[in-house]
């Protein structure tokens, strides 16, 4: 049998005390050799008891090293750190609120050990529940929430396509970007190096731009759906809504620093399809059911205030059918956005559901909003 290659395990903390100790209880159950690991955690300036509880560990296993990153202005600085020190011929990810499956490093290595031509190789994200009774949790339990086999239509897994294009809808973060979420991603000494080993300074984004230059640098990038990773979610829907908010700031600049000059206009309400036109700057619009559900509430409720306003309810009345036919679109969007929460589990909770559906979602709208006044790149989602 081969000898194993030896791994590094780089996961950032920061404030990550409810979490931590069981992330290094999964870890440490991985099937692995010890004499061929690794485990790096980079704390980027916790307040909490986050590195009491890694030096702890650190009694225990002499393998856990502990960086300290006290001016971390994001989770990809705090990698960068941990990178300058790792000596793991193929570079593991996670983070402090993830729990490895056992077989979690063996799965995620051996599509490099099949093809030497894979930079990066990323496995399946699930929920891993700490609370029985947080609803928040399971929203992300129920929505799939940052799982990747249903994101990009590849739940048996495979190479990733190359970027053909350089569209804002290829390189942007959203379904059909190819990327792994650093929650459960590795790459090798090889494809961090030929990229500077390490991630950009920006506070969000930074792992769709690691996995956008190894991509562009000629490797490969390969989804493996066995290398599995739950993550514990959010504790509270502010907090989850913050998360999202954060994916959305981002995008506007991943369009300013890898697409090209087109403003593309995605129909994700009508079967996914785009179609893009000559602009001085990348851009992108969503024409999602979100959007045209938000769009044609403010039309009816336009309709409708203006209508009553100069002619009273015998106008309304005299006017129906266009009120009728906005009111009918609001409904049929609005019933596809909330489609995946009619199904969720108890039923009881099913305004909760739809209130955070509709938060989450809005929130990660807002970001990009932001992210495109500060980053000056047409970014609407939704």
């Amino acid at each position: 049998m081969a000898e194993k290659p030896f791994v590094s395990i780089i996961s950032p903390v920061r404030n990550a005390e409810r979490t931590i100790d069981t992330t290094m209880e999964y870890i440490l159950n991985v099937d692995y050799p010890r004499d061929k690991l690794e485990i790096v955690l980079a704390d980027g300036g916790s307040t909490d008891k986050t590195r009491d509880i890694i030096k702890k560990w650190q009694e225990k296993y002499d393998f856990i090293k502990l960086v300290e990153v006290p001016d971390s202005k994001s989770p990809g600085h705090a990698r960068n750190a941990a990178l300058k020190v790792v000596k793991g011929e193929y570079i593991l990810f996670t983070d402090g609120d993830c729990a490895p499956h056992k077989d979690w490093i063996e799965k995620l290595v051996e599509p490099f050990l099949k093809d030497p031509e894979v930079g990066m190789v990323g496995g399946e994200i699930y929920t891993l529940r700490t609370d029985a009774e947080n609803d928040t949790e399971a929203y992300c339990e129920q929505a799939g929430f940052l799982t990747i086999g249903d994101r990009v239509g590849m739940k048996k897994g495979g190479y990733y396509p190359s970027i053909k294009k350089d569209l804002p809808s290829e390189i942007n973060g959203s379904q059909t970007c190819p990327f792994f979420a650093t929650a459960n991603a590795a790459v090798s000494k090889k494809a961090a190096e030929a990229i500077g080993n390490e991630f950009w300074h920006e506070p969000t984004g930074e792992d769709v731009d690691f996995n956008l230059r190894v991509l562009k640098k000629g490797f490969k990038l390969y989804f493996q759906p066995a290398a599995i990773v739950d993550h514990m979610h959010r504790a509270t829907p502010q907090q989850f809504f913050k998360q999202l908010y954060g994916y959305g700031f981002g995008h506007p600049l991943l369009l300013k620093m890898h697409a090209k000059n087109v403003l593309e206009f995605y129909f994700s309400a009508f079967g996914n399809f785009s179609f893009a036109i000559p602009w001085f700057k990348p851009g992108i619009i969503y024409i999602s059911d979100f959007m045209l559900m938000n769009l044609f509430a403010l039309v009816f409720a336009a309709v409708f205030g203006v209508t009553f306003i100069i002619g009273g309810l015998a106008a309304v009345i005299g006017g129906i059918a266009p009120i009728i036919i906005l009111l009918g679109l609001v409904l049929i969007f609005g019933l596809k956005f909330f489609l995946p929460v009619f199904t969720m589990k108890p039923p009881s909770k099913l305004l909760k559901y739809m209130w955070i559906h509709y938060m989450a979602k809005w929130n990660f709208v807002k970001g990009g909003l932001d992210g495109m006044k500060k980053f000056s790149r047409i970014n609407i989602e939704g």
